[in-house]
C-alpha cells in the first residue's frame, strides 16, 4: 500500500492524504469485484456466491432493507471511484497508475453493467475500449490474465458470445498456468454447448477432464464432456466419460438401486449422479450392440455397478419400448453373472419384456432355457420351504410353454409329418416333466389326459391307448374319465389301422377288451351303444353273422337308442346280415325300417335302397315269366322307384313300360316311357323307347307330345341322317298344325339349322317363318332375305325356290317403296329432296331385283309399283311445302315451277305404266298389269279413258 501510495503521489502531484483516501475509496468500492492481489471473481466464485455450490442450501439470505441499503451505498461508492479514475487517467500519470486506474475502471463498469436486470451497453462499450486499451498500452503488465478474462465477460454482457469464448480459449492457451486457465476452459465449453456445438465444447471439457479428479472443475467437466460426446452420436466415448463418473465414488459394497447410488455423495450432487447413470444407459442403448454389455463389464475393474447399470438399461429400453434389447440385456445379466442372487430376478425379467412386447415365441424360448437353468434348483428350494412362490412360477412357465409348444405342433402342415411327429414328440416330454415334477398338481389329471392326447398325435398310438386307459380307470375320480375310456378304445383302434400283421390279432382284442370295459364300467356312457355297434361291425367284417345278429336284434327290441344314428346303424348291421345270408324276405322288413331314416344320397341309404329294389325286381321277373304282365309292371315299377342305382332303375323303368304297352295301357305306358326318356336319355334303349313314345301319343291324340318325341328323335347323333330330318320335320308340322305358334318356329329353325338341304323343303319353312312374323318387322325382313340367299346360294337352283326368292325380294321391294314415299318434302327443299331421292333410287333398285327373276306375276307388280313411285314423286313435288314469305304472283310463279318440275316424273309414271300394261302383247295378263291400267287412266283419260272396255278384252287374254 505505501508503494503504491508513494507511486500516485509522485507522478499525479496529489496531496498524500488526498491521495489515501482516494485509494481507500478505490479498495472500497472494488471489494465486490477485486480480491486481494487485484484478482476479479472467478465462475467458480460466481457459482458459489449465487447458492449453486454445494453449500447454497446452508447460506442466509439478508433481510430486504439491509441490502437496500448497502445496494444503495455501493452504488454511491462506486460512482466516486469512477469519477476519481477518470480524473487519474486525464492527468499525465505513472505508467502504473494509469495501467492500474484503467483496469480497475472497466472492471467497476462491468461490475456494475453484470449486476443490474438492465445491461448499460454504453458503460460495457467502454469497458471493452479500456480492456483492450489496457493490453495495446501494457502489453507486460502482470494482471494480463485478469485483464483478458474481463474482456471476455465484457464481450458476453455486450452480447458478441463468439468473441468471447475465442478470448476464453485464447487466454486457456497463453496462459495455462493462471488461475483463471481452467476457469476459461469451462466457460468457453459451457457457452459452446449451450449454443449446441458439442464438438468445441467437448473438446475444451476434455482438457479439463485430464487433469486431477480433484480439480474443482472436474466432475461437471466430465459430466458434460459424456453429454457431448452422446449428443456427437459417440457412445462409446459417452460411456466411457459416464463410467468414470461412476468409478470415482469407488463404494465398499455392490450398488444396486439409484436411491444406494445417491446416496454414495452429498444431496447437492445426487442430481448429477442420477443424471449420469441416464446417460451412462442412453449411451449404452445407442451403441448397434448397447444392449450385449457384458462385454463393457468385463473391461470394467469395479463391478460394483452392474446390477445398477443391467436394471437401469433394462428399464430404458422397456420405456422406449424396445423389448427384445431389453429382454436382452436382463438376460445378460443373469448369462454373466449365474450365481449372482439376482440373476433370476433378472431372468424373470426378460420373460416379462418379452410379454410386454406380445413377442410370444421369445418369451416362450426364455421360460424354457428358465426352466432349464432354474427348476432343479426351485424344486428343490421347494421342498425345503424356502421357495415355494417360485415354484409356482415354474409350474406357471411349463403350462405356457407346453401349451404353446403343443399348439405349434398342431398348426404344424401334415405336408411337414416329420417336424410335425418331432414337435409331438417334444411335447409330450414336456407333459411328461410336469407330471413328474407337479404329481400332487391339481391339474394333473387334466395334464394326464393332455399328456396322452399329445401321444396320440405323435403316433405313439399304443402308448396313448395305455395312458387313456390309466387316466380312465385310475383316475376315476376325474370328471372326464369315461371321455378317456372312450379315447382308450379309439386310440387301440387306430392302433388297429395301421398295426403290422404280426400285431394285428393282439391290436384287435385290445380293441374288443376296451370296449368291453368301457361298456361294464361306464354302463350309462353316452358312446356306449356306439362302442358295442362297432363291435358288432367288427363282427360283420368277420362275417361272423350269427353273432352280429345275437347283439343287434336284442339291442332293437330293447329301449330306444339314445340317437336316431345309432338306431340307423343297427338297422342298418341287422338287415346286411340277413341280406348276406339271402334271407331277403327279413332283409326287405330291416331295410325299409332302415331307408326313412337314412340321410338322402348317402351311401349307407344307396347300399340299403338297392340291396331292397334288387329283392322287388327279382320278384318281378318271377311275375314276367308267369305271364302276368300287370303284377311285373307294378314290381318293376316300384324297383325302379326304390332303386339308387341308374343301371337298375333304367332295367326296371324300361322293363314295366314294355308290359304296360303290352297290356295296351297307352296312358300308363307313355308317362313310363316319358319318365325313362328323362331319366336316361343316353341308355341304350332310348332311341327305341322314344319311337315307341312318339307313337303312344300319336295313338293317344297328342300331337303336343309327340312333336317334343320327334324334336328329340331329331337331336340322336346316333340315329340316320334321314330319321332325324324326317323326326325334325315332323316335329315342326305337328307344332304347326296344333296352333303352338312359339314351339313350331324354334322346331322349324332348328330343321333349317340342321337340314338345309332339301333345298325346297326348307325353303318352305323359311317362308312359313315369314309369315309367322309381323309384317315388315325385322324378324319378318331377315327370314325374306334369308329366302333371297338360300337361293342363291345354291348349286342346284330350283324353279319353286326361285319362285319363294321372287317373292321375297317383291316384299323387301315393296318396303323400300314405302320407305320412299313416307320422305316428306318439307322446307329446306335443299335438304329433304335428296333425302327423297336417294330412297327412291333404293327402291328403284329393289323393284329391279325381285322383276329380274323374270316371274310374270312378281315382274309385273314390280313394274307397277315403279310408275306409283314416280307418280307419288310428282305429286309430292307439287304439294311440297311453300316458303312462307312467297305472295301473290311470286307464289304463282313458284307454284308453276313446282308444276313443271313434277310434270316429268308424271312422265315417267306414265311410261312405267303403259311398258308394265304392253306386256300383254307376251299374252300374260296379271293383276299388277291391271293396276297399271286404271292408272294410266287417271293420268291420260284422253287415251286411257275407256279402261273398263280395255280391261274387259284383256282380261279375256286369261
Amino acid at each position: 500500500m505505501t508503494v503504491v501510495t508513494t507511486y500516485q503521489s509522485k507522478h499525479l502531484g496529489l496531496p498524500v492524504v488526498a491521495t489515501l483516501l482516494l485509494v481507500c475509496t478505490l479498495l472500497s468500492a472494488c471489494q465486490q469485484s477485486v480480491k486481494p492481489g487485484g484478482e476479479s471473481q472467478t465462475i467458480g466464485g460466481m457459482l458459489a456466491r449465487n447458492g449453486q455450490g454445494p453449500d447454497r442450501l446452508f447460506m442466509e439470505k439478508l433481510p430486504a432493507k439491509k441490502i437496500a441499503d448497502i445496494d444503495a451505498e455501493s452504488q454511491r461508492v462506486e460512482a466516486a471511484a469512477l469519477k476519481h479514475y477518470q480524473a487519474i487517467l486525464t492527468l499525465d500519470s505513472a505508467p502504473g497508475v494509469r495501467a492500474e486506474a484503467i483496469r480497475r475502471s472497466a472492471d467497476l463498469r462491468i461490475e456494475a453493467a453484470g449486476q443490474g436486470l438492465d445491461i448499460n451497453a454504453d458503460e460495457v462499450a467502454l469497458a471493452i475500449g479500456l480492456y483492450r486499451d489496457l493490453l495495446l498500452e501494457f502489453p507486460d503488465y502482470p494482471n494480463t490474465d485478469h485483464v483478458i478474462y474481463q474482456l471476455a465477460r465484457a464481450y458476453e454482457l455486450s452480447g458478441r458470445a463468439e468473441l468471447a469464448i475465442d478470448t476464453l480459449r485464447g487466454l486457456a492457451e497463453d496462459f495455462p498456468k493462471s488461475s483463471r486457465a481452467n476457469d476459461a476452459l469451462f466457460r468457453s465449453a459451457e457457452m459452446l454447448y449451450l449454443r449446441k456445438r458439442y464438438a468445441e465444447a467437448a473438446a475444451q471439457y476434455g482438457k479439463l477432464i485430464t487433469q486431477d479428479a480433484a480439480m474443482p472443475y472436474w466432475q461437471m467437466a466430465q459430466y458434460k464432456y459424456a453429454w457431448s460426446q452422446y449428443l456427437l452420436s459417440s457412445p462409446d466415448l459417452a460411456v466411457d466419460a459416464f463410467t468414470a463418473i461412476l468409478m470415482q465414488l469407488k463404494p465398499r459394497r455392490e450398488v444396486r438401486s439409484v436411491a444406494e447410488l445417491t446416496a454414495l455423495v452429498p444431496a447437492a450432487k445426487a442430481e448429477l449422479l442420477s443424471d449420469s447413470l441416464r446417460g451412462l444407459c442412453l449411451a449404452l442403448a445407442a451403441k448397434p450392440e448397447g444392449h450385449n454389455i457384458n462385454a463393457y463389464f468385463a473391461a470394467l475393474s469395479g463391478k460394483q455397478f452392474s446390477p445398477l447399470v443391467y436394471s437401469s438399461l433394462g428399464e430404458l429400453l422397456l420405456g422406449k419400448q424396445r423389448y427384445t434389447d431389453a429382454a436382452s440385456v436382463f438376460d445378460a445379466f443373469a448369462s454373466a453373472y449365474p450365481q449372482h442372487d439376482l440373476a433370476i430376478s433378472y431372468s424373470e425379467k426378460a420373460i416379462s419384456a418379452y410379454k410386454q412386447g406380445g413377442f410370444t415365441a421369445l418369451m416362450i424360448a426364455a421360460q424354457e432355457a428358465y426352466i432349464k437353468r432354474y427348476a432343479n434348483d426351485l424344486v428343490a428350494a421347494a421342498a425345503a420351504d424356502t421357495a415355494p412362490a417360485k415354484l409356482n412360477l415354474i409350474r406357471d412357465y411349463m403350462v405356457e410353454v407346453v401349451r404353446f409348444r403343443h399348439a405349434e405342433a398342431q398348426q404344424t402342415p401334415d405336408s411337414e409329418a416329420n417336424l410335425r411327429q418331432a414337435r409331438f414328440v417334444a411335447v409330450a416330454a414336456g407333459y411328461r416333466e410336469m407330471l413328474v415334477m407337479f404329481p400332487n398338481d391339481p391339474e394333473f389329471a387334466t395334464t394326464s389326459m393332455r399328456y396322452a392326447d399329445v401321444l396320440f398325435d405323435a403316433g405313439e398310438l399304443n402308448a396313448a391307448a395305455r395312458q387313456y386307459t390309466l387316466v380312465a380307470y385310475d383316475l376315476l375320480a376325474y370328471d372326464k374319465a369315461g371321455d378317456a375310456a372312450l379315447a382308450a378304445v379309439q386310440a387301440y383302434r387306430a392302433w388297429l389301422a395301421v398295426a403290422p400283421a404280426q400285431e394285428r390279432d393282439t391290436a384287435q382284442q385290445a380293441v374288443i377288451a376296451a370296449s368291453a370295459q368301457l361298456a361294464s364300467v361306464f354302463p350309462h356312457h353316452p358312446e356306449r351303444s356306439r362302442v358295442v355297434l362297432a363291435s358288432a361291425e367288427d363282427l360283420y367284417a368277420l362275417k361272423r353273422y350269427d353273432e352280429v345278429l345275437a347283439l343287434c336284434v336284442p339291442l332293437l327290441a330293447g329301449a330306444p337308442l339314445p340317437a336316431s344314428s345309432l338306431t340307423q346303424k343297427a338297422l342298418s348291421v341287422t338287415a346286411d346280415a340277413f341280406f348276406a345270408q339271402d334271407n331277403y324276405t327279413q332283409a326287405e322288413i330291416y331295410y325299409s325300417k332302415l331307408l326313412p331314416m337314412l340321410e338322402a344320397e348317402s351311401a349307407l341309404q344307396k347300399m340299403a335302397a338297392d340291396r331292397l329294389s334288387v329283392s322287388v325286381y327279382r320278384r318281378g321277373e318271377v311275375a314276367r315269366n308267369a305271364g302276368d304282365s300287370v303284377l311285373a309292371a307294378n314290381l318293376f315299377m316300384r324297383a325302379a322307384q326304390l332303386s339308387p342305382t341308374a343301371e337298375l332303375r333304367a332295367n326296371a323303368s324300361f322293363d314295366a313300360a314294355g308290359q304296360l304297352y303290352a297290356s295296351q295301357g297307352w296312358g300308363k305306358a307313355a308317362s313310363v316311357l316319358q319318365d325313362f326318356q328323362r331319366a336316361f336319355p343316353r341308355h341304350a334303349m332310348a332311341a327305341e323307347g322314344d319311337k315307341l313314345l312318339a307313337e303312344t301319343y300319336q295313338k293317344s291324340a297328342q300331337p303336343v307330345l309327340a312333336a317334343g318325341v320327334y324334336a328329340r328323335i331329331a337331336t340322336r347323333s346316333d340315329e340316320a341322317f334321314e330319321t332325324r330330318r324326317q323326326a325334325s320335320a315332323l316335329a315342326a308340322r305337328l307344332y304347326d298344325s296344333a296352333g303352338q305358334g312359339e314351339a313350331a318356329r324354334t322346331a322349324i329353325k332348328n330343321y333349317i339349322a340342321q337340314f338345309p338341304t332339301p333345298l325346297l323343303e326348307a325353303q318352305q319353312f323359311r317362308q312359313r317363318l315369314a309369315t309367322m312374323a309381323k309384317a315388315n318387322s325385322p324378324e319378318h325382313l331377315n327370314y325374306l332375305r334369308e329366302i333371297i340367299a338360300a337361293d342363291q346360294a345354291a348349286e342346284m337352283p330350283l324353279v319353286a325356290s326361285q319362285l319363294l326368292a321372287a317373292d321375297a325380294s317383291l316384299q323387301l321391294a315393296m318396303v323400300d317403296v314405302q320407305q320412299a314415299n313416307s320422305v316428306e318434302l318439307r322446307l329446306p327443299i335443299a335438304n329433304s329432296l335428296p333425302r327423297r331421292q336417294r330412297a327412291m333410287q333404293t327402291a328403284i333398285d329393289s323393284l329391279a331385283r325381285a322383276a329380274a327373276y323374270g316371274f310374270a306375276d312378281i315382274t309385273t307388280v314390280a313394274g307397277h309399283e315403279l310408275g306409283e313411285l314416280y307418280r307419288h314423286f310428282a305429286a309430292a313435288l307439287i304439294k311440297s311445302e311453300t316458303p312462307r314469305e312467297l305472295h301473290g304472283d311470286v307464289l304463282d310463279e313458284y307454284t308453276l315451277l313446282l308444276e313443271e318440275q313434277a310434270y316429268p316424273f308424271e312422265e315417267k309414271a306414265i311410261s312405267a305404266f303403259e311398258a308394265n300394261v304392253a306386256r300383254v302383247r307376251e299374252g300374260v295378263w296379271t293383276a299388277g298389269m291391271r293396276k297399271s291400267l286404271v292408272a294410266l287412266a287417271e293420268l291420260a283419260p284422253a287415251k286411257y279413258g275407256k279402261q273398263p272396255e280395255l280391261e274387259n278384252s284383256y282380261d279375256s287374254l286369261n
